[in-house]
C-alpha cells in the first residue's frame, strides 16, 4: 500500500454509513458456520447487540424469492440446497420487531421485492414496522431477477424484462406513497378523549389510484407512522435501475470490483438526479458491498482467510453465480472466456465477476475467485492495512459508506466492531456516537435531528398531505405533483 495511505486523523473527514449486510438464510454469500442458527431469535438479537455496541447505522437484510435453480438447471436446486446457497431463505422482516427491541439507535433495511405482494399489502407491512421500530426502517426496492419467483408469484408466467418490470416498480413506489402520504392528512389522529374520537375522518381520504398494473382505492388502513415513509433503498444497476434510483432512492446499493468503477456509478446517477429530477446528489448516499477479513496482524489474517476454505463448497458459489447471472457455468467448457460472453449479457452482475480480471476469464477462475469473498471485493489486513484501502476507495470513488459482509458468523462482525472500527474512528471515517441519539433511521442517515421525512426535492415530498392544508387544495396539489412526474418518466 502507498505510503500516501497511511495517514493520521484527518480534519473534516465525512463519517462513512457503515452497515452489516445479512440474509434470512443459512448462508448468504459463502461460506457457512454459525450463520445455521438464523432461524432463531437469539441470532438477530445478538447481531443487532453487536452492531450497536459498534455504532453501526444499520442492518441491511437482503432477499430473494426463489431458488438459485440455473446450476445445473433446469430448475435444479441440488447444488443451492446442498450448501444452503440462500435456500432455503426466511421472509425478512419478521426479526426487525425483535432486533429493534434490544437497540435504540440502530436502524434496518429490509428488502422487498415489486412482485411480492400487492402494494396495499405492503404498505401495511412496512408502516407497522415503521411503528414498531419508531422510525427505524428502510425499503430496499428491487424488482427481482429469478424466474423461480417469477413462476410462484407472477401465475407461472415468466419474468417479465427490465422495461416491464421497472415501469410496475415505478407504479407500485407510487402506489405506495399515495397510500402513506395521501390517505391521512398529517393531523388526522387526534386522540381527543373527551369527544371520544381517535381519528378525524374528515382528514383521511380514498386515494382512488387506477393504473397499468394497480387499481388501489385506499385508503391505508395504518395510522401514520414516524417516518410516514420508510428510507427509500435502491439497488438496481442495470440503466432502468440506475433510473429508478435516481428518481426515489435515498440510499443506493451499487457494486464493483474497483474504486474506479464504483466512481462511474455515482457519477453516472448523481448526473441524472441533476439533470433529470432536479435532485440534490448529495442527497443520495451510495453504499458499497465488500467483504474484509481482519486480525491484528498480517499473518493472523492470510491465517483466517486459508481457514474458511474449509467451510467454502464449489457447488454453493456455482449456484450463488447461477442465480446472480442467469449463466449455468456447466454449460462451458474449461477454455471458454466468460468474459466475452459479458459483453452482450443485460446481466450487470456478470460484468462485474469478471470485470477486475486480466485476460481471458473462464469458469474455474470465477469460481475460485468467490469460493469465499461471494460477490464483493475482499480486503485482508491488519486494521491499519484495511483501513488504508477503505480510505483509498472512499478517495478515488466519492463513495459514502459499504454494506459488509461476513465470512463467518458472527466472527467476521465481532471484528469490524472491535478492531477495524476503531481505526476508521481514528481516521474521521466512523463517527463516535449515533448524531441523533434514539432518533430515526433518516435522522441519523442525515445527520440532521428533525428531519425525519424526505427532503423537498424528493419524488415523495408533493405527495404528503400536511396538517392543516384543506383536502381540496391538497388534491389540486397532489395532481399538478403527479402530472410532473408522470412526464419525467414518460421521457425514461
Amino acid at each position: 500500500m502507498s505510503e500516501s495511505y497511511k495517514k493520521q486523523k484527518v480534519k473534516g473527514r465525512k463519517p462513512l454509513i457503515i452497515n452489516f449486510f445479512e440474509h434470512a438464510a443459512p448462508n448468504h454469500q459463502n461460506p457457512v458456520n454459525e450463520s445455521t442458527n438464523y432461524n432463531k431469535i437469539s441470532y438477530w438479537t445478538k447481531l443487532a447487540q453487536i452492531a450497536e455496541r459498534g455504532k453501526i447505522n444499520s442492518i441491511f437484510i437482503g432477499d430473494v424469492l426463489g431458488g438459485y435453480d440455473v446450476y445445473q438447471g433446469p430448475r435444479s436446486l441440488k447444488g443451492a440446497a446442498k450448501a444452503a446457497a440462500q435456500f432455503p431463505t426466511n421472509e425478512p422482516s419478521q426479526v426487525i420487531s425483535a432486533m429493534a427491541a434490544v437497540t435504540e439507535n440502530l436502524a434496518f433495511g429490509v428488502t422487498f421485492s415489486t412482485i411480492s405482494e400487492h402494494p396495499y399489502h405492503f404498505a401495511r407491512r412496512i408502516a407497522t414496522l415503521d411503528h414498531l421500530t419508531e422510525g427505524r426502517v428502510g425499503w430496499n426496492v428491487v424488482t427481482s431477477y429469478l424466474d423461480s419467483a417469477a413462476r410462484n408469484l407472477l401465475n407461472g408466467s415468466d419474468l417479465p424484462g427490465y422495461k416491464e418490470r421497472y415501469e410496475r416498480a415505478h407504479e407500485y413506489v407510487q402506489v405506495v406513497y399515495e397510500l402513506l402520504l395521501s390517505s391521512w392528512r398529517d393531523d388526522a389522529v387526534t386522540k381527543n378523549l373527551e369527544r371520544k374520537q381517535y381519528a378525524d375522518s374528515k382528514l383521511i381520504r380514498e386515494i382512488g389510484f387506477e393504473g397499468k398494473f394497480f387499481n388501489v382505492s385506499g385508503p391505508q388502513i395504518t395510522e401514520p407512522s414516524p417516518q410516514r415513509l420508510p428510507v427509500i433503498i435502491q439497488a438496481g444497476s442495470s440503466p432502468p435501475g440506475q433510473n429508478l434510483g435516481a428518481q426515489i432512492a435515498e440510499v443506493i446499493f451499487i457494486g464493483s470490483n474497483t474504486p474506479q468503477g464504483l466512481k462511474s456509478t455515482i457519477d453516472t446517477v448523481k448526473s441524472l438526479a441533476h439533470e433529470k429530477f432536479n435532485r440534490d446528489p448529495d442527497s443520495i448516499k451510495f453504499i458499497a458491498g465488500l467483504q474484509v477479513i481482519v486480525s491484528p496482524t498480517h499473518e493472523e489474517a492470510v491465517a483466517k482467510y486459508n481457514d474458511l476454505f474449509k467451510y467454502a463448497d464449489p457447488e454453493g458459489v456455482k449456484a450463488l453465480i447461477g442465480g446472480w447471472t442467469g449463466i449455468n457455468l456447466d454449460e462451458f467448457d474449461d477454455e471458454d472466456d466468460l468474459k466475452k460472453l459479458s459483453l452482450d449479457s443485460e446481466r450487470s452482475s456478470l460484468k462485474r465477476l469478471v470485470s477486475d480480471v486480466p485476460g481471458k476469464v473462464t469458469k474455474q477462475d470465477i469460481v475460485s475467485k468467490r469460493l469465499v469473498t461471494g460477490s464483493h471485493p475482499l480486503i485482508i489486513g491488519t486494521p491499519k492495512e484495511v483501513a488504508d484501502e477503505i480510505e483509498k476507495w472512499v478517495d478515488i470513488s466519492g463513495i459514502d459508506g459499504f454494506n459488509f459482509a461476513y465470512s463467518l458468523w458472527p466472527g467476521t462482525f465481532e471484528d469490524i466492531v472491535d478492531l477495524l472500527i476503531p481505526e476508521l474512528r481514528f481516521r474521521g471515517l466512523a463517527w463516535d456516537d449515533y448524531p441523533v441519539k434514539g432518533g430515526t433511521f433518516r435522522e441519523n442517515l442525515y445527520g440532521v435531528k428533525g428531519q425525519t421525512f424526505v427532503p423537498k426535492d424528493h419524488s415523495a415530498y408533493g405527495y404528503k398531505w400536511q396538517s392543516g392544508v384543506d383536502q381540496q387544495d391538497f388534491e389540486n396539489q397532489l395532481e399538478q405533483h403527479k402530472e410532473l412526474w408522470r412526464s419525467k418518466n414518460s421521457s425514461s
